[in-house]
């Protein structure tokens, strides 16, 4: 199976730093990515885009490999406290925006390529 499409079109109507996320998921011809986005501590973009990867990566690829819950999901989101310690409840409170360009990214693919989502209705019997 290829890589679903996301249509760029829908896209458009992300702008700013949401654009820039979505720009290292989505390719230029509007295929997602097959890997995931290095992250660059020094570059906060960078683990935004590999936490919107795996969730849109979850939903939308036909690898089994992606399908797994993205539990670990949130740990390469640059949520860190005064102190220079990761804290869960920033990356919370950091995913909420994050999980609304997933779904427009997913929103933009067809629904027969939302591969992961599939899989796991039937795992639930649906």
């Amino acid at each position: 199976m290829k890589t679903p499409i996301a249509n760029r079109e829908l896209l458009r109507s992300l702008t700013g730093e949401n654009l820039k996320i979505t720009d290292l998921v989505v390719k230029k011809d509007g295929s997602i990515r097959a890997t995931k986005p290095k992250v660059d501590k020094l570059n906060p973009f960078t683990g935004k885009a590999a936490y919107v990867w795996r969730l849109t990566c979850f939903m939308v690829s036909p690898k089994p490999a992606h399908m797994f819950m993205p539990c670990t999901a949130d740990f390469d989101l640059p949520a860190y406290d005064e102190n220079g310690n990761w804290r869960s409840s920033i990356a919370r409170e950091m995913a909420k925006p994050l999980d609304e360009i997933v779904n427009v990214i997913v929103d933009s693919v067809r629904k027969s390529e939302w591969h992961g989502v599939h899989r796991w209705s039937r795992a639930f019997g649906r």
